[in-house]
């Protein structure tokens, strides 16, 4: 959180719920609405088992997953260090296809009612 509110325009970003079940408890989930009020979308705004809404899920972790190997990391300190530098390099190119590809997942899950979208 203290490197979140550092960050410039911090308003702007939300906070997804995760569905992992320590963050379901009562408590997180208050927490959540304390920190992020209107910003934080819980279990109950996103639909579940939704990986075609996650962008994490439908594009970074695969991104990240062909890059950070390259070169093959031989410490877990090597690993992270890859990933920092894959997370600041990926162009913003990507990142805007990225979430207009987001909006219209979102938009065909609208269309559907919040039925099974293909």
């Amino acid at each position: 959180m203290p490197k979140l509110l550092m960050t410039p325009d911090y308003q702007k970003y939300y906070f997804q719920q995760d569905g992992a079940t320590p963050h379901r408890s009562k408590l997180a989930q208050e927490w959540l609405k304390d920190k992020f009020g209107r910003q934080f979308l819980d279990k109950a705004k996103w639909p579940p088992r939704s990986p075609d809404l996650n962008p994490c899920d439908f594009f970074l972790w695969g991104y990240l997953k062909e890059r950070v190997y390259n070169p093959i990391p031989k410490t877990l300190e090597d690993l992270k260090e890859n990933i920092m530098r894959e997370m600041k390099n990926i162009p913003k190119e990507i990142l805007k296809s990225t979430f207009f590809n987001f909006v219209k997942r979102c938009n065909f899950v609208l269309s559907a009612e919040g039925g099974h979208i293909e």
